[in-house]
């Protein structure tokens, strides 16, 4: 019998407000199963749901938008008050062009404007190297090649060296054999990621077309380039849940494989908490599988091996000499301290290399071909980034990762003895995450970011983390030369936060408090959309000063 007869014969005397009723639950029970059942977050379904009920409620969301509306122009004011009044704006191109004096003159105001943030060593992450004499090398090999393009090898055969000498040297210093693993230079390391993942995206659709949806399997802790990855590419990003001890659980990958599954990810080490996931475990598990393993390292592939000759403790095997690894993420652009815009992506055969590829040998143009996403490229950035390899040599990179260990050392343990923190996990990096201790959270559950704003006024810009919330600092060089600095300032303002929780209020306490504790994330992508939208918002025409 068709089913839908069926239902309308054993309905047909159902008052329609209780049909209406039970198709409702039907669907919000089949919703919040399916949903615990792909997170196993039983607390954060449940407040969904109820977030999403509460939402239906007449004149919730004429209150909701109202609040957004609010936060959407206290973060619009906010990024224009970064700007100075006194600067040039432009709306148009101008008719006459500026003096060179006097266009230098406004880029060198600019400059030194922005220098201060960062060269007070208080920002963590973001300037990884930062001294004087390694930028005027960076500086001016950037200069020398700003004119070349790798699409051109013809025309500009240094870009074939530059390329292949960092990829070379980029094996090496990971545990790779020349004659074996394989790799590319990339824009960072999203699009290094992004690339591997197309990589095994095409590689599943050569030997095995009967997967449809590609599956990459990897921690909550992994980096967002893999949900952008999948985003990109009609792939399915499986998550599995941490250990106790912050690293992937095991057990959960190995439940989370399924026939689908065409790569298994580890981070070395992840960005929130700075700690190593099990690569040798996760390895030995893709290989016995058959599956693809990736490990970004793209925060801690040009350290990480630095650390390990000095004696930082407690590092775990990780790079591309451990069985089972097929392919590695690493920017150059960070602790390999070249200028923005360098990673590699790295392979363990050129059959899974060659299959991120882009090659169309039928375009009216010519037959067109590109390793990567971008066709031009900026050769420029290829010269200084082989230069900094070059310049600093093995001795420079053991110099600064001592710098760097014996920080971090100092670092963690002082951290651990801050009565209002705790260290969140055991980190063996130059990552340290830190949240408020259980006592102080039940108490003010805000307390992490109160510190941070308090911190924030200070001058200090730390990385906020979630689930749980949470700080990070990422030691970089600058860094390193002030963590006395920032362990006195940290002391003092946990205490303050602690004796005065209500000077803390303001900042970004409240819009890290909000946003981390929505259950509906919606509202946030909504808000981190509408910012995206301001980094290209002029200031209003009336307001632009013109030459």
């Amino acid at each position: 019998m068709d089913p839908r007869i069926w239902l309308d014969e054993h309905l047909k005397d159902t008052a329609p407000w209780k049909v209406a009723t039970g198709s409702a639950t039907l669907a919000l029970t089949t919703a919040a199963l399916y949903a615990l059942y792909s997170t196993g977050d039983v607390r954060g379904t449940l407040e969904r749901l109820a977030f999403k009920a509460l939402k239906a409620v007449p004149g919730a969301q004429g209150v909701i938008d109202k609040e957004m509306n609010e936060m959407k122009g206290k973060m619009e004011a906010s990024l224009f008050e970064n700007r100075a009044a006194d600067e040039l704006q432009f709306r148009r191109i101008p008719e006459h062009g500026l003096e060179a004096e006097q266009l230098f003159a406004e880029l060198q105001k600019l400059r030194e404007r922005e220098e201060g943030n960062w060269k007070s060593g208080k920002v963590s992450g973001g300037v990884y190297h930062g001294m004087e004499d390694h930028l005027q090398v960076v500086n001016r090999a950037y200069q020398m090649f700003s004119l070349m393009n790798p699409l051109h090898p013809d025309v500009f055969p240094s870009g074939v060296k530059f390329e292949s000498e960092i990829v070379a040297m980029s094996i090496d210093l990971l545990g790779g054999q020349h004659d074996v693993h394989c790799g590319n230079v990339t824009s960072g390391g999203t699009e290094s990621i992004l690339m591997a993942m197309k990589a095994y995206r095409d590689y599943a659709r050569k030997h095995h077309p009967n997967i449809r949806v590609p599956e990459i399997v990897a921690p909550v802790t992994a980096h967002a380039a893999f949900d952008k990855a999948a985003g990109y590419f009609g792939m399915r990003l499986v998550k599995v849940p941490l250990a106790a001890d912050y690293r992937v659980d095991m057990s959960a990958v190995r439940r989370a494989i399924t026939s689908n599954t065409v790569v298994l990810v580890g981070s070395a080490p992840g960005y929130p908490h700075g700690i190593v996931d099990p690569i040798e475990e996760l390895a030995a598990l893709a290989q016995s599988r058959g599956l693809g393993m990736h490990v970004d390292a793209c925060l801690g592939g040009f350290l990480l091996p630095w650390l390990q000759r000095v004696g930082h403790p407690g590092l775990p095997n990780w790079n591309l000499s451990v069985p089972g690894v097929t392919s590695m993420s690493a920017d150059t652009h960070k602790y390999g301290y070249a200028v923005k815009g360098t990673s590699v992506v790295l392979f363990s055969k050129p059959e899974l290399r060659q299959c991120m590829y882009f090659v169309y040998p039928e375009w009216v143009g010519g037959i067109y071909a590109s390793p990567t996403i971008s066709g031009s490229r900026a050769g420029g950035l290829l010269a200084a980034c082989w230069a900094s390899m070059i310049s600093l040599g093995q001795d420079g990179y053991l110099k600064a990762a001592k710098t760097i260990s014996d920080a971090t050392v100092l670092l963690k343990a002082e951290v651990a003895k801050i009565p209002q923190l705790e260290l969140i996990g055991d980190s063996h990096t130059m990552v340290i995450a830190f949240r408020a201790s259980p006592a102080i959270t039940s108490q003010d559950k805000n307390f992490i970011f109160k510190v941070m704003e308090g911190m924030k006024r200070l001058g200090w810009s730390l990385n906020p983390v979630q689930k749980p919330n949470g700080l990070h600092v990422c030691v970089t060089l600058p860094v390193a030369q002030h963590v006395e600095e920032l362990l006195q300032d940290l002391r003092d303002v946990a205490a303050q936060v602690e004796a005065k929780p209500e000077d803390f209020n303001d900042g970004v306490a409240p819009i890290y408090g909000t946003a981390f504790a929505l259950p509906d994330q919606t509202l946030v992508g909504d808000l981190t959309s509408h910012f995206l939208d301001l980094l290209t918002k002029a200031k209003p025409l009336e307001e632009a000063q013109y030459p």
